[in-house]
């Protein structure tokens, strides 16, 4: 895969696109040995339907940020992972604030000598952004605007960013471009904002209307769902179309009428029943992306569930995509659910949470972010708490996903294939590829080159025969490796052939080499072929 520095390459644009290989950016490199990453605090002007309040939620900020700054000396890069200001929680019939105007609402932390302004300096400019949904509009001319000096922040571009640091171990992104709702759509003429958009101005809209004189939305229970309002709803309608039924439910839930004005950031104005017509082929469009038929559906519903069921899908496209770019860690933000790993799994994956809870929710959650130890590659998530009066920074363990499998928490039949090149003596070229069991979601490569170790994955199709394949290699000296492996369901034993092998089922450890981990699922599989 080729990888650019701060151009988008591959697939571009589109509400699907993100089904396909990722787009890339690298950074520079860095000798220090963390790196930070904080999103979703969704600072906006302090209206009351805005997630994140200054009266409320600044301590909390204010404790990370004092926390990155205590600890400069050791921080390779700060990386705003999204979603760290909002143009979105606001009534419809107003336009969203500007940058400027969000960041003149919030002075503490983004004026000149503000706690933005203090971690600039302290790390010397070593401070990324990448956007986010609720931020998909950010320009790297508003963050110039909190420049100390010559240094400043970097809007990173692309799908994916690869910070240097990590040197190709970890991968991460905003999350929300692997989602049905909240993916950048460049179909329609108020491209590139995608439908998840009009379930949040609807929720404002329900706000309004209901929230008391002095209060805030801060101060209701339950509050924090990416979309603003909760799509699970929407599953309980027997409309055939996705999107009549998820505008209809967002219009009808929060008594917002399908011909009421909404001003977008924009500028530019629009309607839901408008929004019934721009996105009505949106799960066309990603079925499509992802090659069409039960494959392209299959994936279209982890898409969608990755907004619905608390983004434990957004897990399956985190594992891909470390598979896609060779990262064994993937950091994302978005599901608002802070994420410390995965189990039974090819690759870790961490998730930053959520940094304004309500007044009623704190105790049940708190403000999140992650630090990754580079040297390990471990992630580990952090939470501030309020203690005596004060705001203390500390570890947060205990939500690990328990599977990226596609068919249910216990039920993912995948073949996971290392080919081991390490101590080959030459490159290997693919020869032959037989058709799957199941289907590839990340295919065995073309090449792999001396003193590397590639990655795939087989998952299955729904039904009941597991997952499986068969791929040849050839050496430069004409030797061939005809691999077989799978995972079947039933009793039949999982496979591994044709080199020298170690294997383990689930979160097992390898056994010994040449002997099959023959009951159980995933199946995990290394072949040596040097």
């Amino acid at each position: 895969m080729k990888i650019s520095r701060r151009t988008a390459l591959g697939v571009a644009g589109g509400t699907a696109a993100a089904l396909a290989a990722p787009n890339l950016v690298r950074a520079q490199s860095s000798t220090r040995d963390r790196i930070v990453f904080i999103s979703d605090v969704h600072i906006g002007d302090n209206s009351p339907t805005v997630w994140y309040q200054k009266s409320f939620h600044e301590p909390y900020l204010v404790s990370v940020l004092d926390y990155i700054v205590a600890n400069a000396n050791r921080i390779a890069e700060l990386i705003i992972l999204g979603d760290f200001v909002d143009f979105w929680t606001y009534p419809p019939e107003r336009k969203p604030p500007s940058f400027a105007e969000i960041a003149g609402a919030n002075p503490a932390i983004f004026a000149a000598g503000g706690k933005l302004h203090e971690v600039l300096v302290a790390l010397d400019g070593r401070v990324s952004y990448v956007a986010g949904n609720h931020d998909m509009s950010i320009t790297q001319a508003d963050l110039d605007t909190l420049a100390a000096g010559s240094r400043r922040i970097t809007l990173r571009t692309g799908d994916v960013y690869l910070p240097a640091a990590a040197q190709g171990r970890l991968a991460c992104a905003h999350g929300h471009k692997w989602t049905m709702f909240n993916a950048p759509d460049a179909r329609t003429r108020i491209a590139p904002l995608p439908v998840g958009h009009f379930a949040t101005r609807s929720f404002c809209h329900m706000l309004q209307k209901t929230l008391a004189p002095g209060q805030t939305v801060a101060d209701l229970a339950g509050q924090g769902i990416p979309n603003g309002v909760d799509f699970g709803g929407l599953l309980k309608s027997v409309n055939p179309s996705l999107i009549d039924t998820a505008i209809n439910y967002a219009s009808k839930s929060m008594d917002l009428p399908l011909d009421a004005t909404i001003v977008l950031p924009s500028g530019d104005t629009t309607t839901l029943a408008e929004a019934k017509q721009l996105y009505k082929g949106l799960w066309a469009s990603w079925t499509n992306s992802a090659g069409g038929g039960e494959r392209g559906d299959v994936e279209a519903g982890k898409a969608a569930l990755a907004d619905i069921q608390n983004g434990t899908y957004l897990a399956w496209f985190a594992q891909r995509l470390g598979l896609q770019t060779g990262a064994d860690l993937v950091v994302f933000g978005h599901t608002h659910i802070p994420v410390t790993g995965l189990s039974k799994a090819f690759i870790d994956y961490v998730n930053t949470g959520f940094d304004c809870p309500s007044r009623l929710d704190i105790g049940k959650r708190h403000p999140t972010f992650v630090e990754v130890d580079l040297p390990t590659m471990r992630a580990q998530v952090k939470q501030v708490t309020a203690q005596g009066g004060s705001h203390v920074v500390e570890n947060f363990d205990g939500v690990n996903l328990d599977t990226v499998g596609g068919k249910g928490p216990s039920l993912d039949f995948s073949t996971y294939v290392a080919i081991d090149n390490r101590n080959g003596k030459s490159d290997l070229v693919r020869s032959d590829l037989g058709d799957p069991d199941g289907y590839y979601v990340v295919p065995p490569p073309q090449r792999i080159p001396r003193g590397t170790l590639a990655k795939f994955w087989v998952q299955d199709a729904p039904g009941a025969k597991g997952s499986g394949g068969n791929v040849s290699y050839t050496r430069a000296d004409g030797m061939r490796l005809a691999l077989r492996y799978g995972c079947p369901t039933g009793v039949s034993s999982n496979i591994a052939s044709g080199a020298p092998f170690k294997s383990k089922v689930g979160d097992d450890s390898y056994g010994p080499e040449n002997e099959i981990a023959a009951r159980g699922h995933p199946f995990f599989v290394t072949f040596d072929a040097s």
